[in-house]
């Protein structure tokens, strides 16, 4: 009967002992997200800042911040990957995760016509932080190549789809596939993106436009 009782006991104790932890390991989760989202958040107002690019930093982040540089270490690792955790938190709250729809039509036009249509949303969704990261890619070997890396996925995309319009209606011709690339790679940059939309076009007009052009690029 003790060894019954014993074990009861035990399981009691262990159960109210274990409990809490999850629970505060849910809530050191929670708290280390935030931390997360706000280095995020100050690394993009740094990056805005005209005054701040000069000071660009682990420690201006994390002063900005309100934490320890080594909080931002911890969480990021170096100024690498604060920047590319930047650009993906960009890429999620612009809607690039709806970039696998346009490969998932049947039509390869249309999936072209959504393809640009995803790009023109990323790019109107935060113009002040990706023209400066721009600009700021142009002092920076490191930021360039990140950047440069992460539009080589847009090239990769644009040749998936060129390769699926040939073969749906013979166009572009083999010799022409790499010019119909440099093209449409030109035509879905931030750069031509933000030069139209300057003259007082909406992104819905942006789209539609360049919906239209690479129609009549692709014959």
């Amino acid at each position: 009967m003790y060894n019954c009782l014993y074990s009861v006991y035990s399981e009691i104790v262990l159960s109210r002992a274990m409990t809490p932890r999850p629970y505060r390991m849910a809530r050191r989760r929670v708290s280390a997200d935030q931390t997360r989202a706000r280095i995020i958040a100050a690394t993009r107002e740094l990056i805005i800042d005209q005054e701040g690019v000069g000071t660009f930093s682990l420690e201006e982040v994390a002063r900005r911040a309100g934490v320890a540089r080594m909080t931002v270490y911890y969480q990021f690792g170096s100024l690498r990957g604060l920047l590319e955790a930047l650009l993906d938190s960009l890429a999620i709250a612009g809607g690039m995760d709806h970039l696998a729809e346009a490969f998932r039509l049947a039509d390869a036009r249309a999936a072209l016509d959504r393809y640009i249509a995803v790009f023109i949303g990323f790019w109107e969704s935060d113009r002040p932080v990706l023209r400066r990261l721009g600009a700021l890619a142009t002092l920076d070997p490191e930021l360039r190549t990140m950047l440069e890396q992460r539009y080589g996925w847009r090239r990769k995309g644009i040749a998936v789809i060129l390769e699926r319009l040939a073969k749906q209606t013979s166009r572009p011709k083999p010799r022409e596939m790499k010019e119909a690339a440099d093209l449409l790679f030109l035509l879905t940059s931030f750069v031509t993106f933000d030069t139209l939309a300057a003259d007082r076009r909406t992104p819905a007009q942006v789209t539609r436009l360049l919906q239209r052009t690479a129609h009549r690029l692709l014959g």
